[in-house]
C-alpha cells in the first residue's frame, strides 16, 4: 500500500525540520569561527598599532627632554655669566659707597658730636638715619634680583 501524501508529509516533517535546524547551526556556528578569528587578527593588529605608537611617542618625549636639556644647559651657562657680572659690579658698589672710618674718611681725627669716646669709626657726615647694609647682604640681594630677571626673562621666552 502506498501512504498518502499527507500522511508521507506529516513523517517526513520532523526528519525534515532536523535536517533544516542542523544547517542553520552549522551555518551560523561557521560564521561566529570566521567573526572570531576576524575580531583576533583585528585585535593583533591593533595591539601592534599601539605598540608603534608607544615607541614614536617614547621617541619624540626623549628628543624633547634633550631639546630641553641644551637649552637648560644654554640658560644656566648664561645665568652664571650674568651673575658674575651682576657680582663684579656689587663689589664695586661695596667699595665704592662703603662706610669708612672716621680717620680714613676725614683725613682727620675729629669724632662727630657725642660720640666722643666711642670707638665706632662712623663719620659725623653719615646721617643718624642711615641704613647700613652688610656685603653679605648686598651679594645675597644681588643674587637674588640677577636670578628673578634671569626667570623673567625665560619666562618671557616661553609665553611672548
Amino acid at each position: 500500500m502506498v501512504p498518502s501524501p499527507a500522511k508521507l508529509a506529516l513523517t517526513a516533517a520532523p526528519y525534515a525540520a532536523l535536517a533544516t535546524v542542523s544547517l542553520l547551526a552549522w551555518h551560523f556556528d561557521a560564521r561566529a569561527v570566521a567573526n572570531a578569528e576576524a575580531m583576533r587578527v583585528q585585535a593583533e593588529q591593533f595591539k601592534q598599532a599601539q605598540a608603534v605608537a608607544a615607541r614614536i611617542a617614547q621617541a619624540a618625549l626623549q628628543h624633547e627632554q634633550a631639546v630641553y636639556q641644551v637649552k637648560a644647559q644654554e640658560e644656566d651657562s648664561a645665568y652664571q655669566a650674568q651673575l658674575a657680572d651682576a657680582r663684579s659690579d656689587a663689589d664695586r658698589y661695596i667699595a665704592a659707597h662703603r662706610v669708612q672710618p672716621a680717620a680714613v674718611a676725614g683725613g682727620g681725627g675729629a669724632t662727630a658730636p657725642g660720640s666722643a669716646g666711642s670707638s665706632s669709626g662712623i663719620p659725623a657726615s653719615l646721617p643718624s638715619d642711615a641704613v647700613v647694609v652688610s656685603t653679605g647682604d648686598v651679594q645675597t640681594c644681588t643674587d637674588a634680583a640677577t636670578y628673578a630677571l634671569k626667570a623673567h626673562d625665560w619666562a618671557n621666552s616661553i609665553n611672548p
